[in-house]
């Protein structure tokens, strides 16, 4: 082997030698690296905000708008009967819209007169889902109720007085606490699935409205959020996702409902309304005529094939019991909806739009008049008896004119 090709083989042979111009080049200082580090962070950032834009015009073709808050959001103050209750003679909002309470609290700007007179009364009572979250006083069911029924019956009001997150017991105790200064014709009370939870063994009223309203005002940073599409489309996903793999408590709670299946805590909810609703029946026979509303679950509303019906039947099984009448909203809306998808609120899916409370107004406007529990049919009947009688009357009078008469004479009769 020559010595060439022996030193071709040393290992350091395979290192090339190091030059004085490699020597000169200074190494990175740590605040050069920390501006590179900065720098890629920006581009990242940039990156991120262009996708995130580029999300939300292809979002705005398929999806529908997000939420734009405007504060305050709708007001509390402490109950000493109820924990809450809504704050009277208040001006803020539920979403976007306005929301304004009287003096009674009730969402209307309208006073309630003392004087009632001939005035026709319906007295609305449920959570968020009659108060109207998210629409306009106007476009309420208790609103669009008294439009509907305003065509035949004078003088007509509709009292919307339900508050926002309250359970059946509390809808009651609203009752017992205004019934004297509303004295309402009728009154509807609306069931919600989430009325199924126990009502609590100690009432004490809400310990302090300012940290509600801290919380109101920490949650103002989050519901920026829910103005995009595309951020509320993926937290929708997310929702779904993660209940189907770690289930909240009101997840599994609800399904435990809609499945027909039992547990000791949805016993003793089950038992704490069949209370409440024996009690609203009971106050009924002091002068109105109490309806129970059966609002179904959206998932009941929602899927193609039959839902099942085990909390309506559970429902009617106790209102039977206790006298009481019940419309369950569940066929109307299912037709409804079977028609066009937009019952409930785009991002919330358990609040009714404008249409899913036209539906719900138009079902019970049918059924007040079908049930003759309105003036209405009264007054249409009386209207046709009057209106055949002065048919008979008029008759009557032609046929004996047609002797007492010569045919001009007559001619002259009835053209005047």
């Amino acid at each position: 082997m020559s010595e060439a090709h022996h030193k071709a083989l040393q290992p350091h042979a395979l290192v090339p030698e190091r030059s004085d111009a490699n020597e000169a080049v200074p190494r990175k200082t740590g605040r050069t690296r920390s501006f590179s580090g900065w720098w890629l962070g920006l581009i990242v950032v940039v990156e991120l905000l262009v996708l995130f834009a580029v999300a939300e015009l292809v979002a705005a073709w398929f999806l529908p708008p997000g939420h734009h808050y405007r504060y305050p959001q709708m007001l509390i103050e402490p109950n000493a009967r109820r924990t809450y209750y809504h704050r009277p003679n208040q001006q803020a909002f539920t979403i976007d819209k306005p929301f304004v309470t009287n003096a009674l609290g009730f969402r209307d700007e309208r006073e309630v007169p003392a004087e009632k007179g001939a005035e026709f009364r319906i007295l609305a009572l449920g959570d968020s889902v009659t108060v109207g979250l998210g629409v306009a006083a106007e476009e309420t069911y208790a609103r669009q109720l008294e439009a509907l029924l305003g065509r035949s019956i004078a003088p007509l009001r509709v009292i919307n007085a339900a508050v926002t997150c309250y359970s059946t017991w509390q809808e009651v105790d609203v009752l017992k606490e205004t019934a004297s200064a509303v004295r309402p014709d009728v009154v509807t009370l609306a069931f919600y699935w989430n009325d199924l939870y126990p009502k609590p063994e100690v009432i004490a009223p809400l310990a302090d409205v300012h940290t509600v309203v801290a919380q109101d005002a920490a949650q103002q940073y989050m519901r920026l959020f829910k103005r995009s599409r595309a951020l509320s489309f993926l937290r929708e996903r997310w929702a779904s996702l993660s209940n189907s793999l770690w289930p909240t408590f009101d997840w599994a709670h609800r399904n435990v409902i809609y499945k027909g299946e039992s547990n000791p805590y949805l016993e003793r909810a089950y038992e704490d309304v069949r209370a409440s609703l024996e009690e609203f029946a009971a106050l009924g026979r002091e002068g109105f005529v109490p309806v129970l509303l059966l609002l179904p679950m959206p998932l009941q509303v929602q899927q193609a094939e039959e839902p099942a019906r085990h909390m309506q039947e559970r429902i009617e099984t106790i209102a039977a019991r206790a006298g009481l009448r019940v419309l369950d909203l569940l066929p109307a809306l299912r037709r409804a909806y079977a028609q066009h998808r937009d019952l409930y609120i785009a991002w919330d899916y358990e609040h009714f739009t404008p249409r899913g409370h036209r539906v719900v107004a138009e079902a019970l406007q049918r059924y007040l008049v079908d049930q003759r529990l309105v003036p209405a049919v009264q007054k249409a009947q009386q209207l046709a008896s009057n209106d055949k009688s002065h048919h008979s009357f008029r008759s009557d009078m032609l046929a004996a004119s047609r002797f007492a008469h010569p045919p001009a004479a007559r001619r002259i009769r009835l053209r005047r």
